[in-house]
């Protein structure tokens, strides 16, 4: 019975393809349906155009991706320098107050450092009138 339903449905379809009351179709009519050169022509731009956006937005995106890493190099070596510069001046501070508890504990050699800046006459210094 399955056999007889696959069967009448063929003979159905025969049919329907064989009716003299649904036009025949031939070939030349197709050909006006087509998009012909022009849509050949328009489709191919299309895909040209396609292209260079995507390549022009691949190339830009390249270009602030980069800077971006410039940036952010950038911003880590003037951090490093500024925190190797407040290390350095720690450093001299701490050299500072060393030499200055040192020099606290030597009255007479404190008491030299101020004579000997206040003896300077004109004739020591480079410029005229006496300032250094």
């Amino acid at each position: 019975m399955h056999l007889l339903n696959a069967w009448s449905v063929t003979e159905v379809f025969m049919a329907a393809s064989t009716d003299p009351s649904i036009p025949a179709t031939t070939d030349d009519q197709f050909r006006d349906y087509g998009p012909g050169f022009a849509g050949f022509v328009a489709t191919g731009a299309m895909v040209l155009v396609v292209i260079f956006l995507i390549w022009d937005m691949t190339r830009r995106i390249r270009r602030i991706r980069y800077q971006s890493e410039q940036q952010e190099r950038q911003a880590e070596l003037v951090a490093a320098g500024e925190e190797e510069a407040a290390q350095r001046k720690a450093a001299a501070n701490l050299a500072d107050d060393a030499d200055g508890r040192s020099a606290a504990g030597d009255g007479a050699a404190d008491a030299a450092d101020t004579t000997s800046d206040t003896d300077r006459t004109a004739s020591d210094t480079d410029e005229p009138g006496g300032r250094a």
